[in-house]
């Protein structure tokens, strides 16, 4: 089985995507994470995503070091290439915590 790390390595674009309002897809996520790690993974980018962007009237700043404001198209290279690590990182607690949590659906 692939390791959290690898996963979270892959998923950052996708993050940043979402993050930026860029268009992202959720066949990509399911193609990244495989059908196993898809429900926890799906909360999980939501999370993140929401938690790197703070859009302060209408404009977008970064929500890790709150440097702003950047077109979407900035802000998803300002994600990728500036705060890649810290990214990576918030992927793999969230994820921790809530497979801890998480009953999975009885069908």
């Amino acid at each position: 089985m692939v390791s959290v790390e690898a996963i979270a390595n892959r998923l950052v674009e996708y993050i940043a995507r979402k993050a930026s309002g860029l268009p992202v897809d959720d066949i990509d996520l399911h193609r990244i994470t495989g059908s196993s790690r898809y429900p926890i993974m799906r909360k999980v980018v939501n999370i993140v995503a929401s938690d790197i962007v703070v859009i302060q009237k209408g404009l977008i700043r970064c929500g890790i070091c709150g440097k702003g404001p950047f077109t979407r198209r900035g802000f998803y290279l300002h994600l990728t290439r500036v705060h890649r690590n810290e990214i990576i990182s918030m992927i793999t607690e969230n994820y921790e915590d809530l497979a801890k949590r998480y009953v999975p659906p009885k069908y």
